[in-house]
């Protein structure tokens, strides 16, 4: 492929990031990397005979993501990632879904501090089991917490309890082959190392599933975003004595065997949905509502494009919402190019003070804060739910 089509590929796969991004350098540099990670699947696509039709909505809270293997494979994070209507026995596995979640649980009265960590401290080490797997239990790990919260009702018509908690975890003990399954991560499971095809790219290998193999592999998904349920439940129950579960789902992980949602919640089944900002800012309740609707496309400026690309079914499907607020770079101004040798990537970014410029291959390392109330501001003015509680943090726990 000659430099000027692999251009080419690299706009069309642009032509297809429909952000409601905030525009801050970290949102910036998730839609260029997505340009990559969209070419790739849109590549192996028309390998198989489909359209190329792979598409990534960007969320309020858009921004990098930390992990490197996604990084590098062309994937940003908070939004979603659609690649055909559930039908096709495709599944790329560069998107890495691991059930991460939340669960918000309602309180009549929490219990004291000083009993929680002592209850904390004995969970860590009671070498519990679910379905034959032991549980990992990843409190602190990244940004894993458990927060208790004071519930203000900001819509008169819901009735919740005073206090809740929200509990943030993944399901670690997933990733390579277990009880349930092949694994979930490419990286971690021979299974999948057996399973998947690497299509060479010119981005980069793109590492797919394809017929039997992705519909086994979707079904292992939906065994394993179960458990990650009951994980968080089991993990409520050692922390916390009569509650309430008002939520618990998943932001990282399949919605459907053509579908991932990274850093967002599907909203397609209604609900009571959290977004969590900083540990020291008010959380939001929200109920969820099917989205987007045909005026905030049109408000976005999405019609035009979306239907030149034969895309706006999964606009109108889009059926998502943060769930946090997402990185931000205090120390970065902007992004002054992006360099390709070979098939990596290398991010040029202007230090704020204009004076730096720094050549970085993932932005891992880059000191990063959390965005804060805009986020929850653009999620209800897109009508992606509606706020029904503001959640006032009191005290956060994390191993």
């Amino acid at each position: 492929m000659t430099s000027s089509t692999m251009d080419q590929h690299i706009e069309r796969a642009g032509e297809h990031i429909f952000s409601m991004g905030p525009g801050d350098v970290a949102a910036l540099m998730s839609e260029h990397n997505m340009r990559y990670g969209l070419a790739k699947m849109h590549f192996v696509l028309e390998e198989l005979g489909h359209d190329p039709d792979a598409t990534f909505i960007g969320t309020p809270d858009l921004t990098i993501t930390r992990n490197e293997a996604r990084w590098t494979a062309g994937i940003g994070y908070g939004g979603k990632i659609t690649w055909g209507d559930g039908s096709r026995p495709v599944i790329f596995l560069d998107v890495k879904p691991n059930c991460c979640g939340m669960l918000v649980g309602g309180l009549q009265t929490p219990p004291p501090l000083e009993e929680l960590v002592r209850r904390l401290d004995g969970m860590l080490d009671d070498h519990a089991t679910l379905d034959g797997v032991t549980l990992d239990w990843d409190i602190g790990t990244g940004n894993h917490f458990v927060d208790v919260m004071q519930v203000e009702p900001v819509d008169p018509q819901a009735a919740f309890p005073p206090w809740c908690f929200v509990l943030h975890f993944s399901g670690a003990e997933l990733r390579r082959e277990n009880p349930l399954g092949m694994g979930l991560y490419w990286d971690a499971s021979d299974e999948l190392g057996r399973r998947m095809h690497v299509f060479e790219t010119p981005w980069g290998p793109c590492r797919t599933l394809l017929d039997d193999d992705a519909r086994e592999y979707f079904e292992f998904f939906r065994r394993a975003e179960q458990f990650a349920r009951r994980r968080r439940v089991m993990a409520a129950q050692r922390l916390f004595d009569d509650f309430e579960v008002l939520a618990n789902l998943h932001h990282q992980g399949l919605v459907h065997q053509n579908a991932m949602v990274l850093g967002c919640q599907d909203t397609t089944h209604g609900g009571i949905v959290p977004v969590m900002l900083r540990e020291n800012t008010p959380g939001y309740l929200f109920h969820a509502l099917p989205n987007l609707a045909d005026d905030v496309i049109d408000v976005l400026g999405w019609r035009e494009r979306a239907q030149r690309h034969g895309v706006l079914d999964q606009l109108r499907g889009a059926n998502v919402i943060p769930h946090g607020a997402g990185y931000m770079l205090p120390d970065v101004r902007e992004v002054a190019a992006v360099h390709t040798h070979n098939d990596r990537r290398y991010y040029e970014v202007i230090t704020a003070d204009g004076e730096v410029h720094v050549v970085l291959g993932t932005p891992r390392d880059l000191t990063f804060a959390y965005r804060g109330r805009r986020v929850i501001l653009a999620s209800a003015e897109y009508r992606l739910g509606e706020i029904a509680a503001r959640l006032r943090p009191v005290s956060v726990l994390k191993a």
